[in-house]
């Protein structure tokens, strides 16, 4: 290899290591190019590849190369042939993407100086391009096959640079880090022929923040690990700084300090299903069959209301309002569909009355008490849905359907409301949580080396506590999560 070759690489991998972000600019033409990468560079991309079906290619890459010299590296993808190689080289590109491996190709792209990213889809096609000398390897197409990825990281050398490619963005980013990849490819969530360069800058800025080094490396850590069969609802308890959850399956009520230095359980008089904190500090819960006070230090559940549900429905999951009312999710316990409903009490003391209807199975719940709204997770339709509150009249208005949770693996379950609005959902068999803005957008998703990932709290300084469970995981899931039913904390860098 040439020095100057080892230079551009050390170059490239400097790059992707502060952003990594590949800007793939399909359809860019060249009267536009310089606005449209000043605002990508502006944004702190430093590495973009234009596809040789754009429009006039070689002329916007050279263009491209004289203007911006050292500050980005610019090349072509869509590579595929020895010419093209050829071709792209007399314009001072410093990097060759392909869609497939194509050993002539990648030969070629050293010999004239360029890097090689070629593409690969299986184990073989991956070292076929490593023994012709490629380092980057474009793994493509990556959408939905994170599994994929992350067996054939485990057999691939340590010192190379996979990029994903195809589907990716900041809502699928983090699981395949975790899964091996070290760049992202990014194309339409970045750039679309028409798209303005207020637009752009705009994607840019929020790719930047999602998919940075600092977030994708966030360190998740196990607090403890009680082998709950079902994790549910963790409660932050400022007054006594630590994190409370149930498995309402052992009927045991489990809590922890923020770093696993004080843990405890207590058995429960009775399963309870989910818990909260009323305004006085008294934790309340909901048992099968309606409302009940939780005294942590002793076990004891006293029952406070018995509510009158429909056949075959138990409660689930409840939200506490701005005026201490308490929103409960009653669900069938066969799971059918459209018999899951809504109950509203004042207090955990009061009469429970039936607001809403309709539902499958009302899951996670959160109150965003500046909005007057309430969130529920309709585990059986796949949907986040957000009522309008009147509480004066304790009614709730039309509900919407915020997201169905397109594209993510596994089933919304529990969930819990960040300070700037913003919903943290985890899903049960998807092995991560996912944040979603209040109009729906996904904003990001973060693996959790559990499978059933099953509910979420924030505490007080933001750090976020993530519940798992056992549940229908077999021995030999069992055997590769030792993680399964265990509390993990995220802690936030911004």
């Amino acid at each position: 290899m040439s020095e100057r070759l080892d230079l551009i690489q050390q170059e490239l991998s400097g790059a992707l290591q502060q952003i990594p972000i590949v800007a793939i600019l399909r359809g860019i033409r060249k009267e536009e190019a310089l606005g449209i990468v000043g605002a990508l560079f502006n944004a702190g991309i430093r590495v973009a590849e234009v596809p040789l079906n754009s429009p006039d290619p070689f002329a916007t890459i050279r263009l491209l190369v004289q203007h911006f010299g050292d500050q980005m590296l610019i090349g072509a993808g869509t590579v595929t042939t020895v010419e093209e190689v050829k071709m792209l080289a007399s314009t001072g590109a410093k990097i060759s993407v392909s869609p497939n491996t194509n050993a002539q190709v990648i030969r070629a792209a050293l010999e004239y100086g360029l890097v090689p990213i070629p593409g690969f889809v299986t184990p073989t096609e991956a070292f076929e391009a490593l023994a012709a000398g490629a380092k980057f390897l474009k793994f493509f197409p990556a959408s939905g096959r994170v599994s994929d990825l992350a067996a054939m990281n485990a057999v691939l050398p340590r010192d190379v640079t996979v990029v994903a490619v195809g589907g990716v963005g900041a809502a699928n980013g983090s699981a395949l880090f975790a899964a091996g990849a070290k760049a992202f490819g990014i194309g339409s969530d970045l750039f679309r022929t028409g798209m303005t360069i207020e637009t752009i800058r705009d994607r840019a800025t929020k790719l930047v923040s999602a998919l940075s080094i600092e977030r994708l490396q966030r360190r998740i850590k196990q607090i403890s690990n009680p082998h709950a069969i079902i994790g549910e609802s963790p409660k932050w308890c400022e007054k006594g700084g630590k994190v409370y959850w149930v498995d309402p399956i052992r009927k045991l009520l489990f809590s922890s300090d923020r770093d696993g230095d004080a843990q405890d359980s207590v058995v429960l008089d009775k399963a309870v299903w989910s818990i909260g904190f009323d305004a006085s500090g008294q934790m309340v819960g909901v048992t099968a069959d309606g409302l009940c006070k939780v005294f942590p230090f002793t076990g004891m559940v006293e029952q406070t209301v018995i509510a009158d549900q429909r056949d075959g429905c138990r409660f689930n999951d409840f939200a506490i309002d701005s005026r201490g009312g308490m929103w409960v999710g009653s669900m069938h316990k066969g799971l059918l569909a459209g018999k899951g409903a809504i109950f509203y009490a004042a207090s955990v003391d009061s009469p429970v009355v039936e607001v809403a209807s309709g539902l499958g199975v009302p899951n996670g719940m959160a109150y965003d008490f500046a909005r007057a709204r309430l969130y529920v997770i309709d585990t059986l339709s796949r949907t986040l849905i957000a009522y309008s509150v009147d509480e004066q009249n304790a009614c709730l208005r039309e509900p919407v359907i915020i997201s169905d949770f397109m594209g993510l693996m596994g089933k919304p379950d529990g969930m819990a409301l960040a300070n700037d609005g913003s919903l943290w959902v985890a899903m049960w068999g998807g092995g991560m949580v996912v944040q979603i803005s209040p109009d729906g957008e996904i904003l990001q998703t973060i693996v959790i080396p559990s499978s059933n990932v099953s509910s979420a709290c924030f505490s007080s300084d933001g750090s976020l506590f993530v519940t798992t469970s056992r549940m229908r995981l077999s021995e030999a899931q069992l055997d590769s999560e030792p993680g399964a039913g265990a509390l993990f904390a995220i802690e936030f860098c911004d």
